[in-house]
């Protein structure tokens, strides 16, 4: 050590020997220091129970992320394995119990469209969307007008003194039983046949050539017409035989081929007429 570093070594010893330098402690630097010291403790362990706090909330949400993740995975698995037939099923996670059944395959010769298809009822055609009924009843309006009280101004009940006097002719008298015959002309009356009894006065009215009712059941309607219009109607020989007011009826007589030939109105109330 040269000469210039004892110098300096003398100088600093001098330097820190000096009183004026040291600094003296106070009365409380002692409580002071143990009190700073314990907050220091007690803030370093907050800061771990916090750290620690915020890292398991960490785990528990990176947790609950991933099964979420898993779940919608599996989910679209699923959706994904119904879209499409030649996957095979996927299974549901045990924490999500489920039944699921495997659709076979279709076979070359088909399609899921061709199932559908088959599956589907086949259904009537319908008109404006509603379904499909039978079609009403034809309604004939040709020929004279047969009501259930007679035709034209020969009604049931009249006797042969009222016809007379509304100039209603009765010609070619033809007895039959109790009862007669006769061929009727006059205004306001078509040609037909009347059937008159000496204590009922007219019971059965049958006009010439094709006839039909108001209901629009005449020549060439079918039974079915008939049914339809007539509630009640029942079967004699040979044709139909429908209620007509409530003091007559009439009498379909059928062709061969089921259609109505001719009409007939009877009264309830007589003693001769069939």
């Amino acid at each position: 050590m040269n000469e210039s570093e004892d110098e300096l070594e003398q100088r600093l010893r001098a330097l820190f020997a000096d009183e004026r330098l040291g600094v003296e402690p106070t009365a409380d630097a002692g409580p002071a220091i143990v009190a700073g010291a314990r907050r220091r403790r007690r803030r370093q362990r907050a800061l771990m129970a916090s750290t620690g706090a915020v890292c398991a909330l960490g785990l528990v949400m990176g947790g609950l992320t991933v099964f979420h993740l898993r779940a919608q995975d599996g989910t679209s698995e699923i959706a994904a394995s119904r879209l499409t037939v030649d996957e095979p099923p996927v299974s549901v996670p045990e924490s999500r119990p489920s039944t699921q059944v495997a659709a076979e395959p279709p076979s070359p010769a088909e399609s899921p469209s061709d199932e559908i298809h088959a599956s589907t009822p086949a259904r009537p055609p319908t008109r404006s969307g509603t379904p499909a009924s039978a079609a009403p009843p034809t309604k004939v309006t040709t020929g004279s007008l047969l009501t259930s009280d007679g035709l034209g101004g020969l009604k049931l009940g009249m006797t042969e003194t009222q016809l007379a006097d509304r100039g209603i002719t009765l010609t070619n008298a033809k007895p039959s039983a109790n009862c007669t015959y006769y061929d009727v002309q006059g205004a306001g009356v078509p040609a037909a046949v009347a059937l008159v009894s000496p204590s009922s006065g007219v019971v059965a009215v049958k006009p010439d050539g094709i006839a039909h009712t108001p209901e629009g059941v005449g020549s060439g309607s079918s039974k079915d017409d008939v049914l339809a219009r007539y509630p009640g109607t029942s079967t004699q020989s040979g044709g139909l035989v429908s209620p007509a007011g409530t003091d007559g009826s009439y009498h379909f007589t059928l062709s061969d081929d089921g259609a109505v030939a001719s009409i007939d109105l009877h009264s309830t109330t007589q003693d001769c007429a069939g």
